[in-house]
């Protein structure tokens, strides 16, 4: 066995490590000159040649600022699995990282502003030139850049949508958004990880609930520095219309809390009972244990699917259980609060409401597609379906939902005063809401829903008016100004009027956005039956930054809302016609 490296071997040995990081060279170095004195220069060449992939893979991650995270979880993946299964896992994650020739962590503040602005000239130079030579690739062009940022665009087969997604393209915010949206790949890494959870950072990864402050910090800053200007010359901080908006988590929640009472107080009347329901997912969707604190091998082996993936399977078997109740004749209404597990996995807590005659069969739908995927599992029936009945008499369906209100907005009562603890994670109600909002809003997952009823739409445009209302609008009205939801659903004409409500909002779509389009415009209400029209927008605003030059108070001309056209013109309006393979003006 001949231990001592030849000249040859040596200097192949020197261009394989060149490049990496010192600590990195220093390893192998070191686990070479042990593997040529045990097993000879041979064993060792072979072994570096294995190990240079994971090393130079691990190494590309050193800007990151997620290599020993990483690394821990390749290691424990190589020991419960297989090297190759380590390799797998680790390139995956260096393609979710690398976006667009950059790492995604390091696309922020001034440098994602920077990028967006070259990336979107680059690509406005790239288009207009190859709309100008009528080029037959001008179409593939544009949907390989589209592609390559993973835009969430599917009509293809539309020239008017493409042409608009091409102006959007033209815009450093387009980009900067795609690049936003891909921020969710470093928090499922995290998770796959073992970083998301009870032992280390219940709902969101450190990293998560860091990223959610500095982007609060940076929308509230926003939102000091632009106004909002009428046509009167009345001008307003964006943060203090927000501010009186449904936005403001207070608002939020006393608004929520106003329909759920609405919606219990008809229940009652009408001698339906209530139901507390919860749906969970199947545990492949579960990274981390909650007891033991440890791994979950059937999330790994079903491929580390994330937040969205089980939100996606709890939508698939909730349209299974509509469309089996649909089929029965079975109505159903209330809400549906979506909330995550400690690891992040999200879960439904539904109140609804039932005739006593269908209630039986409407349990019994749900309890068959709850279980319809691994149903016969571990724990299954603990933990996949749970239902109580919601007993008026020690609050009803008001007192069950108000801990999820609370726990999924701000934490707080109507005092302004924490709740308490939350008992799954051990952390107060307003740390576990902050993280909470986090979570919903890194992973794109709605919260509330209510399912059933009537139009909330129509209870917030008609409480802007004030008067010149007309008679049949007189009562409904009435109801939304004094907080009665259970009033205003029985004018609107119930909770199963659907379509056939009695007034619904008008929508102007005459106008187009700046990218050509025609853009739904809600301006008032009206009633069907009566033809009556009602405006509710009765101003217009134009958005600009504080002390831009704005009108001087009691100017009464009006002038353009911030739907400004910014369309460039020319070439770049100009359609392709895929069939022929070239454009047409």
């Amino acid at each position: 066995m001949i231990t001592a490296p030849t000249l040859q071997c040596v200097t192949w040995r020197n261009e394989l490590l060149s490049g990496l990081s010192p600590q990195d060279v220093g390893f192998l170095r070191s686990r070479l000159d042990e593997l040529d004195q045990t097993k000879g220069h041979v064993a060792a060449n072979t072994w570096l040649r294995g190990a240079i992939d994971r090393v130079e893979l691990i190494s590309r991650l050193e800007k990151t600022g997620m290599r020993n995270i990483v690394l821990r979880e390749a290691d424990r993946r190589q020991k419960r699995e297989n090297q190759e299964a380590a390799m797998v896992w680790l390139r995956s994650v260096v393609d979710r990282l690398y976006f667009c020739d950059e790492w995604i962590t390091d696309l922020t503040g001034d440098k994602l502003q920077l990028w967006a602005k070259e990336k979107s000239r680059r690509f406005e130079m790239s288009a207009k030139g190859l709309l100008v030579r009528r080029h037959a690739h001008f179409f593939d062009y544009i949907k390989r850049e589209a592609e390559s940022v993973n835009a969430l665009f599917d009509e293809w087969h539309d020239d008017d949508k493409v042409q608009a997604l091409m102006l959007r393209m033209f815009t450093p915010e387009w980009w900067t958004r795609q690049a936003k949206r891909h921020y969710r790949a470093v928090e499922n890494i995290r998770r796959e990880c073992g970083e998301v959870c009870n032992k280390e950072s219940p709902y969101v990864s450190r990293w998560g609930i860091h990223r959610h402050r500095k982007q609060k910090q940076a929308n509230r800053a926003f939102l000091e520095s632009w106004e909002a200007t009428n046509q009167y010359g009345q001008s307003f901080l964006l943060s203090d219309l927000a501010a009186k908006s449904i936005s403001n988590p207070v608002h939020n929640k006393a608004e929520l809390s106003v329909r759920v009472k609405g919606v219990q107080f008809l229940a009652v009347e009408h001698g339906h009972i209530g139901w507390f329901l919860t749906l969970t997912c199947p545990s492949k969707y579960h990274p981390v244990h909650k007891k033991s604190g440890h791994r979950n091998r059937k999330f790994y082996d079903f491929g580390c699917p994330s937040p969205r993936d089980a939100q996606q399977y709890l939508n698939g078997q909730w349209k299974k259980i509509r469309a089996a109740c649909a089929r029965e004749g079975i109505h159903f209404y209330g809400l549906r609060a979506v909330e995550p597990h400690h690891d992040g996995t999200p879960h439904w807590h539904m109140i609804l409401f039932v005739h006593p005659d269908q209630s039986k069969r409407m349990l019994e739908i749900m309890e068959h597609y709850a279980y319809e995927v691994d149903g016969n599992e571990k724990g299954a029936e603990y933990s996949r379906f749970d239902k109580k009945f919601l007993d008026p008499a020690k609050g009803g369906a008001a007192s069950y939902v108000a801990k999820y209100i609370a726990k999924n907005i701000d934490g707080l009562d109507a005092n302004g005063e924490c709740v308490g603890i939350d008992k799954d994670t051990g952390c107060t109600f307003v740390d576990a809401a902050e993280r909470v909002q986090a979570w919903k809003s890194r992973h794109g997952i709605r919260q509330f829903q209510f399912l059933g009823g009537v139009s909330v739409t129509v209870w917030r445009e008609i409480r802007r008016l004030k008067d010149s209302l007309p008679e049949t609008f007189i009562d409904i009205y009435q109801a939304a100004i004094d907080n009665n939801w259970k009033r205003f659903t029985e004018l609107m004409g119930g909770v199963a009027a659907g379509r056939n409500q009695t007034l619904k909002p008008f929508y102007n779509n005459q106008e187009l956005n700046q990218f050509g389009e025609p853009k739904q415009c809600i301006e008032g209400l009206f009633q069907a039956s009566s033809a009556e029209l009602v405006i509710t927008r009765l101003y217009e605003w134009t958005v600009q930054r504080v002390g831009s030059g704005s009108l001087s108070l009691g100017a009464a001309k009006p002038f353009p809302r911030t739907r400004v056209n910014n369309c460039t013109g020319g070439v770049a309006a100009q359609l392709f016609d895929r069939r022929e393979g070239y454009l047409w003006q």
